[in-house]
């Protein structure tokens, strides 16, 4: 539940007002939208305890990111901005966001995906409010900040005896704490975007995983993922989100650690059919979730999917994964080519690009092989665009000929022809299945 305070609305129409003020009544009733028809310094200051600020690019405004640095002036760095941009002003997005925006929108306002961007501001927005409320800089912080810095910059020069985990653990962000709960334990990751840390709660026994960006221009592809994830923490398969931060000026994601071993090295080691089952219809069914929510990952393989002890599957990455509530494809590149559609190869993936992924995976489970694969990259394009897969029935005679239908269409070149989202692959594979998932199907 969201905290009270204030949501200070500028430049809207009051059309899109009557809208926003909709919207956050039903995230909390307790929070109070003060408008305001301009950018003004003194109502700015005045608005009381401000978590967000929601501001309006004016059409006729040929320059909105200095607007932003002006609001910058009068807010500070720890207000959470929302810039929304009409249409025609998409073009200056990149520099609305370098001029102090968190994150923004295009008009028209959207009822579906929005709210959960919002409120993925607003509680970041109280998040920093209760911690500058909460806690000072003591001596004692201060004098052992300093030393950590100094400390780095001697190891870095004379080695010390020092790991380059320890190095980095000095230098990646201000502080080894976040917010006083967490402290970081050691990196799990180092990625293009950033880097992933093992965390444990400081007074308590709980883990968890710190996504920490490079760089602060990448701190609204952080938030988008955050929103993501808060559309999906309903469902037991998808990854939690505990918590949005700020340190040192990039947003941090602490989401819930998950224990256990990739699908991949399952996969490796040999299941039975009941637990390949199992797993694939967790998978498919938290899929079907995000399709629902208009959500599609982009990068769905079996490294990114961790099973725990108990045997309850977990789909990771939606750093990659994008909202499609107003778009229905993706002009971006992205995922790892042996699970890759032929239209997110040549920059076009939409829903049905996560089907064919998901058709990659039953194929392999099937037939033990990847339908398409080859060492050279640029082959292994070729096979994905031009090559029919061979037939499941001709690598494993004896499974069912609809179950071999229904691995094919998943794999049909053309997305139409293709189941166009999980849910509806989800219906055809029980439909003719009924028992999928207690080993009698899967060889």
């Amino acid at each position: 539940m969201l905290r009270s305070g204030t949501v200070l609305v500028i430049g809207c129409r009051e059309d899109e007002l009557t809208v926003l003020k909709d919207m956050i009544t039903q995230l909390d009733g307790a929070l109070v939208v003060q408008a305001a028809g301009a950018l003004d310094g003194d109502e700015v200051r005045r608005a009381h305890e401000v978590r967000l600020v929601i501001f309006r690019v004016a059409s006729q405004d040929s320059r909105p990111d200095l607007a932003l640095q002006k609001l910058r002036n009068f807010l500070g760095r720890n207000v959470p901005v929302m810039t929304l941009v009409p249409s025609g002003k998409g073009q200056r997005v990149r520099d609305i966001l370098k001029a102090g925006a968190d994150d923004y929108w295009i008009l028209p306002l959207d009822e579906n995906a929005l709210p959960i961007r919002l409120q993925v501001l607003l509680e970041w927005g109280h998040r920093i409010r209760e911690t500058m409320r909460t806690t000072s800089p003591s001596r004692e912080g201060i004098l052992h900040r300093l030393f950590v810095r100094i400390r780095g910059v001697f190891e870095r020069l004379f080695g010390a005896g020092a790991s380059p985990g320890d190095v980095q653990e000095s230098t990646s962000v201000d502080t080894a704490r976040f917010l006083d709960r967490w402290e970081k334990i050691r990196r799990l990751g180092f990625g293009s975007f950033g880097e992933v840390w093992l965390l444990r709660e400081v007074d308590g026994r709980e883990m968890a995983v710190a996504k920490i960006p490079h760089e602060e221009k990448l701190n609204r592809k952080f938030l988008v993922e955050a929103a993501i994830l808060g559309r999906l923490k309903d469902h037991p398969n998808a990854v939690k989100l505990l918590d949005v931060v700020k340190i040192g000026g990039k947003v941090v994601l602490i989401q819930e650690y998950v224990s256990g071993r990739s699908f991949q090295e399952l996969i490796d080691e040999g299941l039975d059919a009941q637990g390949k089952e199992k797993y694939y219809l967790q998978l498919l069914d938290v899929v079907a979730y995000a399709h629902r929510h208009h959500i599609m990952h982009r990068d769905i393989k079996p490294e990114n999917i961790l099973v725990t002890p108990e045997g309850n599957l977990k789909l990771l990455d939606f750093g990659t994964a994008k909202d499609v509530t107003r778009r229905s494809i993706s002009s971006t590149v992205i995922g790892s080519r042996p699970y890759m559609a032929p239209e997110q190869i040549m920059g076009r993936s939409r829903l049905a690009s996560d089907v064919w992924a998901l058709g990659v995976i039953l194929y392999a489970l099937t037939t033990e092989f990847l339908p398409f694969y080859s060492e050279n990259e640029k082959e292994l394009m070729d096979l994905i665009l031009e090559s029919p897969p061979q037939s499941p029935r001709e690598l494993v005679p004896e499974i069912p000929q609809e179950l071999e239908r229904i691995i094919l269409r998943c794999l049909e070149k053309d997305w139409k022809s293709r189941y166009h989202n999980a849910g509806i692959l989800q219906k055809a594979l029980l439909g003719a299945f009924p028992h999928f998932g207690s080993g009698r199907t899967l060889p």
